[in-house]
């Protein structure tokens, strides 16, 4: 069973998934990527960069996977295609790290036949998956091995231990 957390765009993400890594075994191998919008440029549009899961976070063309102001976005699907290997590559040892699936994502056919193959493996996945209403995003939130945490403004808190304690569950019973 797989871990989704499920949310809008002000749903407190990067700090509550920085919070169950750091909840995790240190050794333990995390897979995968973490998408990020960074500050607004002067021109009001915000740079959007995909980062391995672990490991440095440098900002370069290649990894600008797009941009965002206003709330819309302009992708680079073929960025997605590119780190869509982070996904197919990750070993069955550790958690795969899906952080975010959303609007943008979705506009990447390699990248989400990645992810529904990775969700009929047994490893572990742990995926933020935007509320949007995208053809991939429902498939990602209608797959049968897949449990919902529903990240809110106000309730990371009170659903913290819940997803930790879940987590953990799919990591010690990995291969049983």
């Amino acid at each position: 069973m797989h871990t989704l957390i499920v949310g809008n765009s002000d749903a407190p993400r990067l700090a509550f998934i920085d919070r169950l890594l750091d909840s995790l075994r240190p050794d333990l191998p995390v897979y995968g990527y973490r998408s990020v919008k960074e500050a607004e440029q002067e021109d009001g549009r915000a740079p959007i960069y995909i980062y391995p899961a672990r490991g440095a976070w440098i900002r370069t063309e290649e990894n600008l996977a797009g941009w965002c102001k206003a709330r819309k976005s302009e992708t680079y699907p073929e960025v997605f295609d590119r780190y869509a290997a982070w996904i197919e590559e990750a070993g069955e040892d550790g958690l795969l790290l899906l952080d975010e699936l959303g609007p943008m994502e979705s506009k990447s056919p390699r990248f989400c036949q990645a992810v529904l193959a990775a969700l009929e493996k047994e490893s572990p996945i742990l995926a933020v998956v935007r509320d949007k209403d995208t053809t991939f995003l429902k498939q990602v939130r209608e797959h049968a091995n897949t449990k919902h945490f529903f990240l809110t403004t106000g309730n990371s808190e009170e659903l913290f231990p819940e997803v930790l304690a879940f987590l953990r569950l799919q990591l010690q019973n990995r291969g049983k």
